[in-house]
C-alpha cells in the first residue's frame, strides 16, 4: 500500500518555491523577472499570499512549466504518482540541506 502525502508533510514546501529551486533561480532574480519585491516572492513561497492570475502567468513563463503543474501541486492533492512523490521528497531534502535557498 502506497503512503499518501499528507498536508503536514508538505507544509511549508509549496510548488512555487520547489520549482524555483529546481530551476536554480535565486528569489531576488525571480522577483526582478516578475516585477515584484523579493519579500512578495517569499510571501508566496511561504503560503502567506497567492499570486494574481497575471503574476501566475509570469511565474509559468519564468519557471518554464505548464499551468497544470502549478495547479496540481497547489491544491495539495493526495493523488500523486510514485514519481511525483519521489521528486517532491528529493526537493524537500534539497531545501532542508541548504537553508539559504
Amino acid at each position: 500500500m502506497e503512503k499518501t502525502l499528507e498536508k503536514e508533510e508538505i507544509e511549508g514546501y509549496n510548488i512555487y518555491k520547489l520549482l524555483r529551486i529546481a530551476r536554480n533561480i535565486p528569489a531576488k532574480k525571480l522577483s526582478e523577472d516578475l516585477g515584484v519585491s523579493p519579500a512578495y516572492i517569499h510571501a508566496i513561497e511561504n503560503g502567506d499570499r497567492q499570486p494574481s492570475e497575471e503574476l501566475k502567468k509570469k511565474y509559468l513563463k519564468a519557471l518554464k512549466v505548464d499551468e497544470e503543474v502549478i495547479d496540481k501541486f497547489s491544491k495539495r492533492s493526495k493523488d500523486y504518482s510514485s514519481f511525483e512523490k519521489m521528486l517532491f521528497g528529493l526537493l524537500k531534502l534539497i531545501i532542508k540541506s541548504d537553508p539559504e535557498l
